[in-house]
């Protein structure tokens, strides 16, 4: 996965050189244009140039002619003109090298990366295969354990022959069937032996059976294929015959026609020549019309020529006059062929500072990038760092160890002191709830750590036990407390007041003296509530509350009874 993130990143890098070198081409195409633009232009001016050599030369703007100062005038502002544009040429084309040298290096960059990212689609794939390898040898894991304790548990059944019991016993029964048989493998093998060699002599014999049959129906068919046979050689022979006769026939005509091959080619040749006649005669009549105009055209340019020749003794002259002024010039090759050499270094050296200069460029652009980069990095990095401690505070507050415990830490000892008060009215003042939310780790790593838990002791007159220990009245009790305790908290945080209060049976598990404090501690706590409905079958407390409702069940159905 870091080679794929390393690949994928010059990948990025890759299509950044590659936009570079559209970019370079494209601008390497625009000089191109404009130098050609610039040599065109430079070839109009010599012509222009050529043009004012001539004695009666005219301006090439306004068409007047020259004296000498005029001349010289335009072609001095002609030769400037054409040195700009030699030039900016010369400019072009350097910049033009500049551009394709960064072109060959990216071009350079841009294969090195093409062979690093070879590999790319393989890495992807491999990386694929090796999490699916990961998956498949936890599965693998899995089942080894499970194998391996399916082969401990065979092992142990092997050891202590625990398998197959009815397989054991059927075993005996048929080694005992086997000796009361006198069995013997050796007799047994060569009645199987002989077994064999008489079933393949079985196969042979209806192999047989089918051959005779096939040679039953082949002569019956005989005569008839004899009697096609004879048929088919007569009508052959018949065939033979007519053909000589017509093949003696033709030969015949053909020597009465007098026919002769090469001279058939001949005039075939011929025919073929005359075919063109038409073509070529209508190329002679174009060339009759177009002759008066041809031979004008050939007047002009003898004429053209004779005004050539005169240029050409003219400028032979012109030639002959710088020929002498070369000799008397003094021979400056050597110093320019130092100053060209000079150039030429400098020329590379500039392209070299030039290339340099591009790289130290690019360098510097991937340094601002990067350093855009990590700034982003850092900003997201303290961000996430401050969403991991705010997160991390949420999670404890929300936690098993935040918000919840501490709101069962504050509501443990208003619950206790509630339910007590409640449970002293009932039981008289002979039990006491205690609720521990913490005990001590059982495990040797965590001797001295605490777990959380909720345990419920009640103390009485013999001492403090679990829950599980009282009898099913006291622990209705018990449960009455709890609950109608915790409802009146429930109550009391909602911001409303507990109204009503269900009792549904519970009497059944009380004793006598269990059910008077019931009913004392109900009519006791009577006044924090609007209603208390007692729901139960025992008729002794009927008159245990003056307001009663009764359920009586008849033969129309089930009656209410209201009574005070």
């Amino acid at each position: 996965q870091e080679q794929i993130k390393n690949l994928e990143k010059k990948r990025t890098y890759k299509q950044r050189i590659c936009d570079k070198g559209t970019e370079r081409k494209t601008l390497q195409h625009n000089l191109a244009e404009q130098q050609v633009i610039c040599e065109q232009e430079i070839g109009k001016l010599d012509n222009k140039l050529k043009m004012l050599q001539t004695p009666e030369a005219v301006c090439p703007l306004c068409e007047r002619e020259l004296d000498d100062y005029h001349r010289s005038t335009v072609v001095n502002k002609t030769e400037a003109e054409k040195t700009k544009l030699t030039e900016e040429i010369w400019n072009i084309e350097t910049r033009i090298t500049v551009y394709e040298q960064e072109l060959q290096q990216l071009r350079a960059e841009y294969k090195d990366l093409n062979n690093e990212l070879n590999t790319y689609d393989s890495l992807r794939q491999q990386c694929g295969q090796l999490e699916a390898q990961l998956e498949a040898s936890e599965d693998k894991e899995i089942t080894r354990g499970n194998i391996k304790r399916q082969i401990a548990a065979l092992e142990l059944d092997l050891s202590t022959n625990n398998y197959a019991q009815e397989s054991h016993a059927e075993l005996e029964l048929l080694q005992q069937e086997i000796n009361k048989l006198n069995y013997n493998e050796q007799t047994h093998a060569l009645l199987r032996g002989e077994e064999k060699r008489w079933v393949c002599a079985k196969i042979k014999q209806s192999k047989i059976e089918d051959a005779h049959s096939l040679l039953a129906k082949v002569n019956q068919q005989k005569p008839l294929l004899l009697a096609q046979l004879a048929n088919l050689e007569t009508q052959l022979g018949n065939l033979e015959q007519d053909s000589k006769q017509q093949i003696n026939q033709l030969e015949e005509d053909i020597i009465q026609l007098g026919y002769d091959r090469s001279l058939h080619n001949t005039l075939i040749a011929s025919l073929r020549q005359a075919q063109l006649a038409p073509t070529h005669y209508q190329d002679l009549l174009k060339a009759q019309q177009q002759y008066p105009q041809i031979q004008a055209r050939l007047q002009e340019l003898q004429l053209k020529l004779e005004g050539r020749l005169k240029e050409q003794q003219g400028i032979k002259q012109q030639l002959d006059n710088l020929l002498a002024q070369k000799q008397e010039m003094v021979d400056n090759r050597g110093d320019i062929q130092a100053i060209e050499a000079q150039i030429q270094q400098r020329r590379q050296r500039m392209d070299q500072l030039i290339i340099q200069q591009g790289r130290i460029e690019q360098s510097l652009l991937q340094l601002e990038e990067h350093k855009q980069q990590y700034q982003a990095t850092s900003d997201r990095l303290k961000q996430l760092q401050k969403q991991t401690r705010i997160y991390t505070e949420l999670a404890n507050a929300f936690g098993k160890k935040g918000i919840q415990t501490l709101m069962i830490e504050n509501i443990l000892p208003h619950l206790e002191a509630e339910t007590n008060y409640i449970l002293s009215r009932l039981s008289n003042n002979q039990f006491h709830v205690q609720f521990i939310t913490q005990k001590a780790s059982r495990s040797s790593s965590s001797k001295n750590k605490l777990k959380d838990t909720l345990d419920i002791f009640i103390a009485d007159a013999n001492g403090t036990r679990s829950y599980e220990t009282y009898s099913g009245g006291e622990a209705f009790r018990i449960n009455f407390s709890i609950r109608l305790a915790l409802s009146k908290i429930l109550a009391q945080r909602s911001g409303a007041a507990l109204q009503m209060l269900i009792i549904d049976e519970g009497f059944g598990t009380q004793d006598q003296e269990g059910c008077d404090r019931l009913i004392a501690s109900i009519n006791a706590i009577a006044s924090d509530f609007a209603c208390i409905l007692t729901v139960t079958h025992m008729p002794q407390f009927k008159e245990a509350f003056q307001t009663r409702i009764e359920v009586l069940k008849t033969n129309q159905g089930s009656q209410l009874i209201l009574s005070n």
